[in-house]
């Protein structure tokens, strides 16, 4: 029962089925990057698309993904992430993250930073994470 109604009350919360959970940054000195990992839920009956993501610790945030071609391993860019309903995505080391560059100011453990993040139908969504290693 209360598994039941902390999932109605995160719906009820995020104003969508879109859900966001296990948000956490890594640290990061000024001026320099960091990375972003969540977990998406798409508890809708729709397909939603992650489009963009901002936030007032940097003006250049970008959706990423590692990959690996031969012996190299990389980084890119992607210009967005697609949830199926009933699908959940986790951003991650390794995977898929959210590139935080430029940054305006040291993040040390234990700050919070927001971000906005941007879906074309469950719209916009607050988040707060933890500088976490």
């Amino acid at each position: 029962m209360k598994i039941l109604i902390a999932a109605l009350l995160m719906l009820f919360v995020s104003g969508s089925g879109i859900i966001i959970k296990d948000q956490w940054v890594r640290p990061g000195a000024e001026k320099m990057s960091t990375a972003f990992y969540f977990t998406i839920e798409n508890r809708s009956n729709e397909i939603d698309t992650l489009y963009s993501i901002d936030s007032g610790v940097s003006d250049m945030i970008q959706m990423h993904e590692t990959y690996s071609k031969g012996d190299l391993t990389g980084m890119r860019e992607i210009g967005q992430i697609v949830i199926s309903p009933g699908e959940k995505v986790t951003l991650e080391p390794g995977g898929m993250h959210i590139m935080v560059m430029k940054l305006k100011k040291d993040l040390k453990i234990g700050d919070k930073v927001d971000f906005n993040l941007h879906f074309r139908k469950a719209g916009e969504l607050k988040i707060t994470a933890d500088v976490k290693e």
